[in-house]
């Protein structure tokens, strides 16, 4: 066996190992993902907590009832964070309708998508969908 066939070699093996790999993180991604809405869910009124000493400060301010929110004035959209406040940090944008569902994603590659999910930025975001194709090769198959 050449040198080079031993290379490719070890190279299909790191290649299967990196899929394991990366099929393991996301199974597990995905189990705590199920594990973090399942216990959202069963908080009623969806608070998460917080502590005893906690006036509820932040929870005042939004409508808790119906009869709360329709005395709202028209055109008045209730938000749970104040205005010029960042979006939450959670927050998630799909991906354009030419991007894959990103099974067979590699390390980079899905960072760079968790990155363009997650950037409110619209100008950002899309120049990060664009890395994402040039990385992934998506943009040549056209």
């Amino acid at each position: 066996m050449t040198a080079a066939e031993r290379a490719a070699v070890l190279d299909e093996r790191l290649r299967q190992g990196y899929e394991t790999f990366d099929g393991f993180i996301l199974s597990e991604r995905e189990r705590a993902q199920n594990e973090s809405n399942a216990a959202g869910s069963s908080n009623p009124g969806g608070q998460s907590g917080g502590s005893a000493g906690d006036s509820g400060g932040g929870a005042a301010a939004q409508p808790q009832t119906l009869e709360e929110a329709s005395s709202l004035p028209p055109g008045v959209i209730a938000s749970s964070r104040p205005a010029g406040a960042p979006p939450a940090p959670n927050q998630t944008f799909p991906p354009p309708e030419d991007i894959p569902g990103g099974r067979d994603d590699d390390v980079v590659a899905r960072q760079l998508r968790e990155a363009a999910m997650s950037e409110p930025d619209p100008e950002l975001r899309e120049a990060l969908w664009e890395e994402y194709r040039n990385y992934t090769g998506i943009g040549d198959q056209q």
